[in-house]
């Protein structure tokens, strides 16, 4: 553990801890409340100065003054560095005790409530680039299929929620442009409707449109069929009575 000669005044007053325990430990999927939470903890009780690495620590041992500076003797420990030690100690036992089992194990080697907070960041943040590189390859591959507009809507929010959650937080048009991507030919109409509009369309106004173009789909096709089937049927329709309809996408004029 390396020390510097800063003062003490880099650091607040000693003085007890009083902090609430964490309501939820470490995992890989609550960083975001469980860093407020204990980040609100450390500013109640004036230590937040302890997680800094750039807060250099007390000096352990005071330097000679004057004469003293040329003698040979021992070194004049400091009395407020073990008092730093002891909040520093209590500081990274509050941290460690917030740590799941799972990410515990995973920084068993720091000794100071600073090199426990970058091991925590770091592994963090690495899990957040490993998570958004998945979930965005997810969501560009992502189709609906045979899936309801509503069950394909509630996979690709919470596809979104995840970036979110690893600190990639997707815009509505972004999160648009993947769940057109994603949609299946007899739906092209509601994505070329989209493609036109001169202002951007926000998602929940997309599920609007999917959702009553579906419906109308339902309708006419007797409720149960699907709107691919019923996207067939209206195109065989317009081949055998020869007045040019087949010739498009489904079926539908555009």
């Amino acid at each position: 553990m390396a020390f510097s000669s800063s003062s003490s005044a880099a650091f607040p007053a000693f003085s007890p801890l009083g902090f609430l325990p964490v309501t939820e430990k470490l995992t890989k999927n609550n960083h975001p409340m469980r860093k407020l939470q204990v980040m609100s903890a450390l500013r109640g009780a004036q230590v937040v100065n302890f997680i800094d690495l750039a807060a250099r620590p007390l000096e352990q041992f005071l330097p000679a003054k004057g004469e003293k500076k040329t003698e040979d003797g021992p070194p004049i420990a400091n009395p407020e560095f073990e008092k730093w030690v002891a909040k520093d100690q209590q500081v990274l036992s509050y941290l460690l005790t917030s740590l799941s089992r799972e990410i515990g194990s995973q920084v068993t080697s720091v000794t100071t409530a600073a090199e426990s907070w970058a091991a925590i960041e770091a592994l963090h943040a690495s899990q957040s680039r490993a998570c958004i590189i998945s979930t965005r390859m997810a969501l560009a591959t992502a189709s609906k299929g045979s899936s309801s507009v509503s069950e394909y809507f509630t996979k690709m929010k919470s596809l979104a929620d995840e970036m979110a959650l690893a600190g990639r937080k997707l815009e509505d048009e972004e999160l648009v442009s993947y769940i057109l991507t994603g949609l299946d030919l007899e739906l092209d109409s509601v994505v070329s409707a989209v493609a036109a509009r001169v202002e951007p369309i926000t998602v929940n106004e997309l599920y609007a449109q999917l959702v009553s173009f579906e419906q109308r789909m339902e309708a006419r096709g007797g409720g149960q069929q699907s709107a691919a089937n019923m996207a067939a049927r209206d195109n065989r329709g317009g081949n055998s009575n020869n007045n040019g309809r087949g010739g498009g996408r489904g079926g539908y004029n555009r």
